[in-house]
């Protein structure tokens, strides 16, 4: 046996180690274009994973959101990315759903939730220059936002066609998207028992909200999945917009058969009879905080006027009065109707109709933009009317005061009907805020450009000196009020109240604005003001308004109290909410978010480092 012959190596072909050279290599490019893909698939997420994540981050239950992104929106989102990366319209799409994922971001950290239909009404009812002046105010950051997209689009794009990745199927996928649904089925089954079992600790929307929904409120498990994420949620919310403001243009032609059946309570003494003459003016202000003037305790000189009248006995101040609703569509329907702050849109008409059908003849003027009727029920309130007047000021430049108000409301105290409701719609404190007074009312400085010697304005500081002059000018104007119907014969009052507060910069918080859930934007000024006259023939209605002036009261309170200053009534009428009677403080008094949230301001508490906006109390 030739053992060196059995020991021989084989003689070494090279060719016989290509096909696995070959393998390799096949598995590297493989390896390579799926980290392509995913790097692709990875830049194009990011402007929809800012927007999602600042959602869990201020918004949403972590465990709950986050698993619905994870295991049902990521797979979904990953199958499109196989039609993004062949069909060109799909990625013009993209792009434009990437750059409003900012707009949803910034939305979700101001204001602590998702776009909803409050912020829809709010966008499609602004104008241009509104907008438009929103946008330069923000400019670096959309600048920013708009780099970022463009960035991580064309990486998205490069690394596209870099990768080698052809998935054959999709059904592993398709299981995932299953998987993930059945399990937050499963979550959201979890989370109910949770609220129901520690109800106090969850903010839970009534049998009412559920109604505000127009039927729209129940949504099919899918729609409920997907409807809260950043952008397959989007068209959901748009579909429960529109489907409100279908409600809502069925109820303008439901109320135009509302009728109140108000009238006049008959007089109890011949003086009351006598001043036939009766004049009541309602002054809605905007954006106006109740901390900010003097009257309220203020250290500056900001309401001079106001505070000589109540020194004067002739004004009341309510101290403790809050909105529940902090923008200016969910707010002034509340005054003029005192409607339920759950009941979107319209149930009855507004406290004009009941002061027309009282003998009244009603005025309503403004400086506010005539807006289109989408969800804007102040226009529809403001139609019932005998005279509508609108002197439409430039929500940016201003170019048109308040005083432009004061002009036609002399002319009309002239006229001869004795008894008039006028409704004065101002445009107060809205930002720009130095634009809503002349410059002579310029009492703070708000810039020390061209002040020699002058000590150095931060933009802070500027910011509270334009607001501090806009609530003095507001001032003002109500100060030509009053001494307009001082002189009036007969009975003649005024109420004014704000729709809002704002929240201005400060060290600890640097948002401007209004739509959140804190005290600077609900606490609201309220000032009811009378003539002698008025006071002498209703002293009973005027030492109940004193007597409640530190109670806990809502202005869906303005509707009852104005109505029945007027000694005006009707069946069913609301009496427990009027101020000018024995008036019982509100124990729970209701607010809600943008996103149509409820929340008890009385037991509400403030979170860590939020700009003190609100949560429900553990």
């Amino acid at each position: 046996m030739n053992t060196s012959a059995s020991l021989q190596k084989p003689p070494y072909h090279p060719q016989s180690r290509q096909p696995n050279q070959q393998q390799n290599q096949d598995i590297h490019q493989r390896k390579v274009g799926l980290t392509h893909e995913l790097l692709s698939f990875f830049f194009l997420l990011i402007p929809f994973a800012v927007a999602n994540g600042v959602v869990i981050a201020n918004a949403a239950a972590l465990p709950l959101y986050g698993g619905k992104i994870i295991l049902f929106v990521l797979p979904v989102s990953f199958l499109f990315f196989q039609l993004w990366k062949k069909l060109l319209v799909l990625r013009l799409v993209t792009v434009l759903l990437a750059i409003l994922a900012g707009a949803e971001a910034y939305v979700a950290y101001a204001f602590g939730g998702v776009s909803g239909s409050s912020l829809y009404s709010i966008l499609t009812t602004s104008d241009s220059s509104e907008s438009f002046h929103y946008l330069l105010q923000h400019l670096q950051a959309v600048m920013l936002w708009l780099l970022l997209c463009a960035v991580s689009t064309a990486l998205a794009i490069n690394f596209a066609r870099r990768s080698a990745y052809h998935p054959g199927s999709f059904m592993i996928l398709c299981l995932l998207c299953i998987a993930g649904y059945g399990w937050y089925i499963g979550a959201m089954s979890a989370s109910t028992y949770l609220k129901e079992k520690n109800a106090n600790r969850y903010p839970t929307i009534s049998e009412d909200g559920k109604e505000k929904m127009f039927g729209v409120g129940n949504l099919p498990p899918l729609l409920s999945t997907v409807k809260d994420t950043y952008p397959y949620g989007l068209p959901v919310r748009l579909w429960m917009f529109w489907r409100e403001e279908k409600v809502m243009r069925g109820m303008e032609q439901k109320l135009s058969h509302f009728h109140f059946g108000a009238a006049v309570a008959a007089p109890v003494t011949a003086a009351a009879s006598a001043a036939t003459q009766e004049t009541y003016v309602l002054v809605l202000g905007e954006t106006a905080r109740f901390d900010r003037w003097t009257v309220n305790g203020y250290e500056r000189d900001t309401s001079p006027n106001l505070l000589k009248a109540r020194q004067n006995g002739e004004l009341v101040s309510m101290r403790d009065m809050i909105t529940p609703r902090t923008f200016t569509m969910g707010s002034i329907p509340i005054y003029l109707s005192g409607r339920d702050i759950m009941q979107e849109g319209a149930r009855q008409k507004s406290l004009i109709s009941a002061f027309k059908e009282a003998g009244f003849k009603t005025y309503f003027l403004s400086t506010q933009v005539k807006k289109s009727f989408l969800n804007n029920v102040t226009t529809l309130f403001a139609a019932e009317a005998d005279v509508q007047q609108y002197f439409e000021s430039d929500e940016t430049l201003g170019l048109v005061y308040d005083d432009a108000l004061l002009g036609p409301l002399k002319n009309i105290l002239q006229e001869k009907p004795a008894k008039k409701l006028i409704v004065l719609h101002t445009m107060g404190s809205h930002a720009v805020y130095s634009a809503r007074y002349p410059r002579a009312f310029e009492k703070y400085p708000v810039s020390s450009a061209g002040k020699a010697g002058a000590e150095q304005i931060d933009g802070m500081q500027a910011t509270s000196n334009a607001y501090d002059n806009s609530i003095r000018y507001t001032d003002h104007v109500l100060g030509e009020i009053m001494q307009a119907l001082a002189l009036l014969p007969g009975n003649a009052a005024m109420i004014y109240g704000s729709d809002h507060g704002e929240s201005l910069p400060t060290k600890a918080c640097k948002f401007i604005g209004h739509g959140v859930l804190n005290e600077e934007n609900l606490r609201v000024p309220y000032f009811v003001w009378s003539n002698q006259a008025y006071r002498e023939q209703h002293a009973t209605k005027w030492q109940n308004l004193l007597k409640n002036q530190d109670k806990a009261s809502m202005t869906s309170a303005n509707f009852a109290t104005l109505l029945d200053m007027a000694g005006i009534g009707f069946a069913n009428f609301p009496a427990d909410h009027s101020l000018v009677r024995e008036y019982q403080a509100r124990s729970v008094r209701m607010v809600m978010t943008m996103q149509n949230t409820e929340l008890d301001f009385n037991t509400a508490r403030k979170k860590e480092g939020a700009c003190g906006m609100l949560q429900v109390k553990d």
